[in-house]
């Protein structure tokens, strides 16, 4: 199993993305099949159900290979922006239905641009599918931003598929996969599913015999970003709770005050208590007697030379404990022994579905679209975080009215 996982995987993943780069040249400068519109919404609706089958299946197995992981978070923020670009054509539709309704008078011509799906993003720097994407729908009814659209995840699908549902295949299956719903997502890291995949298999790998040092992982991201929320998934992981005997949190004020003098109460930043505190905890003896992870939320930055200097002593931790270190500061990437995770911002469609799910609820957009376009508008005004969308989405769902969406509009608007 070994020797398939290390050699045969990655060599069929190298033939498999080597077909897919050039399939990618070669199509690029491929005309767009002429069709009505209907035709490319049935087509990019037939699409995104076999793309959607095939992130599931994905999803539900315990996928170790990286590259493989990688290819999933691909096709997974495809998978939502053909479900985006899907769910505004059928808005455009139910917004040309009430152009005449008196209650269309609000519809002025920002809101045109909600429906338009414009971003913030430099226009200079998308790509012409991109623009297409985010880009005014123009005279053609929208043909042209489906069409785009089809042609990406055609890029993405027509090569592999076959190939990649057997690689997924080789690996097992998750026991108890629950069904995917808006009301799963607080038991679940919406977004995150690769990089919590990323971060169990360092925690599961086996240590090297005869090599006692530090074993150490490194979680990178900005403020608000979910780093603690998907260690935390990551830890409640079956596979994570059976293999460490010993699981352990540390706040920057435990740490420090374990590398500080006695009743100091003032520590700098860049001070040595933060490496003297986890040079003291890592030579507690109680995690020399069992395999322990232990996770250091927010860390500081440490020395780089006096850090090299403690990861070459040999460790006293048991054989197979690791360490796990969060910092929005990509300084603390340097502590680790493998590659860092880091994490970004959701793309816009994405956090769609997420900030949705708590604004609207069970409610179907297309049964409000002038609301639904104000929430596109606010959605360009947040940062993309998880709390914004839970706690705003929260706000706007208990005053589900265009009047008050509107209102919240403006003053976040003003606030930036």
């Amino acid at each position: 199993m070994n020797f398939t996982k290390e050699v045969v995987l990655p060599a069929a993943l190298s033939e498999v993305f080597g077909r897919l780069f050039s399939f990618l040249i070669d199509s690029f400068s491929r005309p767009t099949a002429v069709g009505t519109r209907d035709v490319y919404r049935q087509r990019l609706e037939w699409m995104l159900g076999n793309i959607s089958s095939m992130v599931e299946e994905a999803e539900g197995r315990h996928i170790t290979n990286m590259q493989l992981l990688s290819h999933l978070k691909v096709l997974t923020e495809g998978m939502f922006r053909g479900r985006f670009t899907l769910e505004v054509s059928d808005l455009d539709d139910v917004k040309n239905t009430r152009d005449d309704d008196n209650n269309a008078t609000c519809a002025d011509d920002e809101s045109r641009r909600s429906f338009a799906l414009c971003s913030s993003f430099n226009r200079a720097k998308r790509s012409r599918v991109t623009r297409l994407i985010f880009g005014s729908s123009g005279g053609d009814d929208g043909k042209e931003r489906l069409a785009a659209v089809i042609e990406e995840l055609e890029l993405l699908t027509s090569d592999y598929m076959r190939e990649f549902i057997l690689l997924v295949q080789g690996y097992p299956q998750k026991v108890h996969w629950p069904v995917k719903t808006t009301l799963y997502m607080d038991k679940c890291m919406f977004g995150r599913h690769v990089e919590k995949e990323g971060i169990i298999n360092f925690l599961l790998q086996r240590p090297l015999i005869g090599v006692p040092y530090l074993s150490v992982l490194t979680v990178i991201g900005g403020k608000k970003l979910g780093k603690t929320t998907l260690v935390k998934h990551a830890c409640d992981d079956e596979r994570v709770r059976d293999h460490f005997a010993r699981i352990e949190w540390f706040e920057t004020q435990d740490v420090v005050r374990k590398g500080g003098l006695p009743g100091q109460t003032m520590w700098e930043s860049d001070g040595p208590e933060y490496l003297d505190g986890v040079r003291h905890i890592i030579a507690e003896p109680r995690f020399s007697a069992v395999r322990s992870l232990l996770v250091f939320e927010d860390a500081w930055p440490i020395d780089e030379v006096a850090w090299s200097e403690l990861a070459c002593i040999p460790s006293t931790l048991t054989d197979g404990s690791k360490l796990l270190f969060t910092s929005r500061n990509i300084d603390v990437a340097r502590l680790g022994t493998v590659e860092p995770v880091v994490l970004r911002h959701l793309p816009l469609e994405e956090y769609w579905y997420y900030f949705k799910a708590f604004a609207f609820g069970g409610t179907d957009p297309r049964e409000h679209p002038l609301i639904a376009m104000v929430g596109r508008e606010i959605l360009e005004h947040l940062e993309r975080t998880f709390l914004d969308a839970r706690v705003l989405g929260t706000l706007l769902k208990a005053n589900f009215d265009i009047r008050f969406w509107r209102r919240m509009l403006g003053a976040i608007a003003r606030y930036q």
